[in-house]
């Protein structure tokens, strides 16, 4: 089994060591970015936070309600926008988890005599934040699949200091750089919102996000190498942390 663990290790550093990434940098109209926080918009009402930092963009959603009153949330008309694809905040579905117990195996066969428990949940289609608390969403997921389409005639090459063990090393970089209007990747996230639960006095925040830088370089300069622990287990020795963007694996 330690043969075999190590086998995995060698082979995700050396992937690791020959991939690259794309690290996308965002930006919007009306947020700005603060570090280890994403791209936030605040005002004397609220505070919202877009934060990014994973593989492929998985957005996270932070509300917080500054007034001494309740803020409500209509998720129900609140999208996510990507290119002309809308998708929705709230959907009329239920998660369902079942787990099933009292399992018998008999000569020739395998058998239930046990029970299948299980839970229903569903989302709430309108948020309510009582004063001064937070509320969070994560859902989305920007880039699901493929990569984010570059034009070489964007690019422009640098080099960088390693961040890897070896900080001497030069690393190159390609780079590029896009306005609001010519990025490849934009999307919208609009939100509804009320201080009254029935939404007679509702405002609208209509976030307009593009991708404004994406450098390409190793993959172990951006999410780490593989590292083994003084118990045996094993670690990425530098997780990722970009708030205000993300990356997606390159193909080899």
């Amino acid at each position: 089994m330690k043969a075999f663990l190590l086998g995995v290790v060698a082979a995700v550093m050396l992937s690791n060591c020959t991939r690259t990434v794309q690290v996308v940098t965002l930006r919007g109209n009306n947020v700005q970015p603060v570090e280890k926080e994403g791209l936030v918009l605040d005002n004397d009402s609220l505070t919202l936070r877009y934060n990014f930092s994973s593989e492929r963009g998985t957005m996270n959603v932070t509300l917080l309600n500054k007034l001494d009153r309740p803020l409500y949330v209509d998720w129900k008309r609140s999208s996510l926008v990507i290119g002309n694809t809308k998708l929705d905040y709230w959907q009329d579905v239920s998660d369902v988890n079942l787990a099933m117990s009292g399992v018998s195996h008999g000569l020739y066969s395998r058998y239930l005599i046990g029970s299948i428990n299980g839970t229903i949940s569903r989302s709430e289609p309108v948020g309510f934040m009582p004063p001064k608390t937070t509320l969070t969403k994560t859902q989305f997921i920007l880039v699901p699949d493929g990569t984010v389409p570059l034009d070489d005639r964007k690019r422009t090459v640098k080099t960088q200091r390693s961040r890897i063990m070896d900080h001497t090393k030069p690393v190159t970089v390609n780079s590029y750089a896009f306005g609001a209007d010519q990025s490849p990747l934009k999307f919208r996230s609009y939100l509804t919102l009320a201080t009254d639960k029935d939404f007679k006095d509702e405002f609208h925040i209509d976030t307009k996000f593009w991708a404004s830088d994406v450098d390409v370089l190793p993959a172990d300069e951006v999410i780490g190498t593989v590292v083994m622990q003084y118990d045996g287990s094993y670690s990425i020795s530098r997780p990722f942390n970009k708030p205000d963007g993300f990356y997606i694996k390159l193909p080899l």
